[in-house]
């Protein structure tokens, strides 16, 4: 009974916990920070994917580029 206690005067005023707002800012920030790093990976691997596609588009089955076709 004696662990139920403290847990349940936090619930009543959490306000009275020093740091706790300072907490919350930080997580929210730590949240903002993970979904931004989230999204510039995405963006990256996708750039990454479209550039590989474009490169191996561009090469003829015998392996010649289309630049190099009037070459031979």
């Amino acid at each position: 009974m004696g662990t139920v206690l403290p847990l349940a005067g936090m619930a009543a005023a959490p306000e009275a916990v020093p740091g706790l707002p300072l907490a919350k800012v930080l997580q929210a920030t730590a949240g903002a920070g993970f979904v931004l790093y989230c999204l510039v990976a995405c963006i990256l691997i996708s750039i990454r994917i479209r550039l590989r596609w474009r490169i191996g588009s561009n090469v003829q089955p015998d392996g010649a580029r289309p630049d190099d076709l009037g070459r031979k």
